[in-house]
């Protein structure tokens, strides 16, 4: 296996690695992966629609549905119109939900600030802007390889 091969290879699995951790913390905490992830997504206290949540985090709609609808149902979300759009809808976590969000995020934050403040701390800036490189030359390469057939 020649060095880029090798390099890419280790890439996939230390990412695939940051997924397991995250999995596992989810596991322990009885949240499914969409769970966490919307609960992620919604915590910033901005609205969020099911649509920008499914194509920012990769989840289904019909996944979000479900847990929005019971979210809702638990008093944890609240759905309202979005102005101008006639079938989607924002979300927001009630202070309930940001109860039960900061419950389950709380470790999760801090557990990602130790882990980024010791990677920053001995690659300070290029870090994630090496990442950020990397996923956009990814997605060119991508889009090439599609148009090439």
């Amino acid at each position: 296996m020649d060095d880029i091969r090798k390099t890419a290879k280790r890439l996939i699995l230390a990412l695939c690695n940051i997924d397991k951790t995250y999995y596992l913390s989810e596991k322990k905490k009885r949240l499914s992966d969409a769970e966490l992830c919307i609960m992620y997504a919604l915590d910033d206290g901005e609205p969020h629609s099911q649509k920008e949540i499914a194509e920012e985090w990769l989840i289904p709609k019909t996944t979000i549905n479900t847990i929005t609808k019971r979210w809702e149902g638990d008093g944890l979300i609240v759905q309202t119109p979005i102005p101008g759009k006639r079938r989607e809808m924002q979300i927001t976590l009630t202070e309930a939900g940001k109860s039960y969000a900061k419950g389950f995020l709380s470790f999760i934050y801090k557990a990602e600030d130790t882990a980024l403040r010791k990677t920053l701390n001995s690659y300070p800036d290029i870090f994630i802007e090496a990442l950020e490189y990397f996923g956009e030359r990814l997605t060119e390469a991508f889009e090439e390889q599609a148009k090439e057939g």
